[in-house]
């Protein structure tokens, strides 16, 4: 078991820490004195406790065993915005908004995508309050590259407005860390926020001080929760789902409800917890290399995590940072300090004593980075091609192979000239075997009841499918072949279903786990053939 611990291990005693970072220590070795529970009263059988201790800040453990699935936290947001970086939107659902066919609030004149949307009035979108704000503050729609900057003043705008017109609200959100001084001492992130936040809201003649504005800024670059689905462009705040630690094999999976009043956040556990367990989530991709995740937790979150993961140079055995050997022709080449960006890697198969400094492994990383994102969505030979290329270079379960297997599982079966049923043998074997290598670093990477292992579970059984069904129609496979294949098809239906049905219904995934639904139905008529299959 991990605990947490801020990189700087310096803190204000008012501060809360709540960005952790994970140590290879157990949470049952911090002292007595240096840890206690906080009282929860806002529901009943509730599964967990809040504990702090100096150095962790506060944090979840699990208050009792819990079992994977079950919901830990579900609880509205306490404000919803744009993006930052997010295009022309519309300011009550967040979708993506055409230039050339806006639609206008008729109110403040700023953009919407009709006078019908479903986030008018309410407080998850495009408020009376925040209306009557922007009134004085028009958009100037012949200065369309300046409107979407000011989008990087709204989510901030819609924080400090609860201050008035939702105090209740506004004490939640004050009490979360921005950790300012860090922020200021980095250089990039204060200018920024001057320019395009600070400076916006002196333009705009509103009445918040300069620094409680950096502060909001902060909370939202440290805490928030990009939600929505479906095109949108949305973060979010929540009560008690910050207070959640960071690992790189989470704990949990979460979903957000847009089309539910009040955008709540359901955080269930994808894994089983004991009581004392700590429970985590991710703030990075979980498909990415060591480097870049904790590059990206470093920026984004003012922390340098230490976590298992993170520690292992292999990554808990699954190689997603490693490179081929070119002097002993397919040895693993790995960091010979993984917490340190600036160590060497080595070969760690047999004495060849191949070396690569950390700079030419991060212009490797780049180019090949930049290679694997230059290929459209959609191009199957594009990410096959990728990954023969680079067969001899990175290991075949380094992250950017994943990232090129995980979107050729989807669409093999699902694009033109590569449709399910009208693929041969050796493509639905293809699509079979990325499906396997995936799950077997889901498994590690993101166990038990997560988003990536549904989807691809139910990409699994497609193929598996069209194979048994075109076997049995040639007459080439036995009654107990076909049943031993049947078996793994509902085991993945069943597992799909089960993980995916936690989703919003109407989400791709929601869809997805109803599409496995009707499938298990489907196969059920095979046991006129040969029996009860499971």
């Amino acid at each position: 078991m991990l605990r947490c611990i801020f990189c700087q291990k310096k803190r204000s005693k008012g501060g809360d820490g709540r960005n952790k970072e994970n140590i290879i220590e157990d949470v049952s070795d911090v002292k007595d004195g240096d840890q206690t529970p906080e009282p929860v009263v806002e529901k009943k059988n509730v599964c967990y406790e809040i504990r702090h201790s100096d150095v962790m800040g506060r944090y979840l453990v699990a208050g009792r065993d819990i079992r994977a699935g079950e919901v830990i936290i579900e609880e509205p947001a306490l404000a919803v915005g744009p993006c930052t970086g997010c295009g022309l939107i519309c300011l009550g659902c967040y979708r993506e908004l055409e230039e050339i066919s806006l639609a206008k609030c008729q109110g403040c004149k700023w953009p919407m995508c009709s006078s019908a949307c479903p986030g008018i009035g309410k407080y998850t979108g495009h408020s009376t309050y925040e209306c009557d704000t922007l009134k004085k503050i028009p958009p100037d729609y012949s200065k369309l590259e300046d409107l979407k900057d000011s989008y990087q003043a709204l989510m901030p705008l819609r924080c400090l407005l609860l201050k008035k017109f939702d105090p209740e609200k506004w004490r939640a959100v004050s009490t979360m860390e921005a950790h300012n001084e860090l922020r200021r001492a980095r250089g990039d992130i204060w200018p920024i926020n001057e320019k395009n936040v600070v400076q916006r809201f002196k333009k705009w003649k509103l009445d918040f001080n300069d620094e409680e504005i950096h502060t909001v800024c902060g909370i939202l670059e440290v805490n928030a929760f990009e939600v929505g689905g479906s095109g949108a462009n949305a973060r979010a705040l929540y009560d008690r789902a910050y207070l959640l630690a960071h690992d790189c094999t989470p704990t949990t999976t979460h979903t957000d409800a847009e089309r539910v009043p009040g955008r709540p956040l359901t955080i269930r556990a994808s894994v089983a917890h004991k009581a004392g367990d700590l429970i985590s989530l991710c703030y990075a991709y979980t498909l990415q290399g060591t480097l870049k995740r904790r590059e990206h937790i470093k920026h984004s979150k003012f922390f340098e995590c230490c976590c298992r993961r993170c520690s292992d140079p292999t990554e808990l055995g699954t190689y997603a940072s490693a490179f081929r050997c070119p002097k002993c022709a397919g040895g693993r080449v790995l960091s010979t300090a993984p917490l340190d960006p600036g160590a060497v890697w080595t070969c760690v198969d047999g004495d060849c004593g191949y070396t690569m400094p950390a700079a030419a492994v991060q212009l490797l990383l780049k180019r090949l980075t930049d290679e694997h994102e230059q290929i459209d969505v959609n191009d199957v030979p594009g990410f096959e091609g990728f990954l023969h290329k680079y067969r001899n270079v990175v290991h075949s379960t380094h992250y950017l192979c994943l990232s090129a297997k995980h979107s050729l599982s989807q669409l093999y079966g699902k694009v033109a000239e590569y449709m399910i049923h009208e693929m041969p043998e050796a493509e639905l074997n293809r699509k079979i075997d990325i499906c396997r290598d995936l799950m077997k670093a889901f498994d590690v990477i993101e166990p038990g009841y997560s988003r990536l292992r549904g989807v691809t579970l139910y990409e699994l059984h497609a193929p598996l499918m069209i194979l048994t069904t075109r076997d049995f129609e040639r007459k080439v496979i036995t009654k107990d072949n076909l049943r031993t294949r049947l078996k793994e098809i509902v085991s993945c239906l069943t597992q799909s279903a089960l993980i995916l049905g936690f989703e919003p219904s109407q989400s791709s995934e929601g869809l997805m786990a109803s599409a496995a639904r009707d499938a298990l139905k489907k196969i059920k008529t095979w046991e006129q053939i040969i029996g009860k299959i499971s």
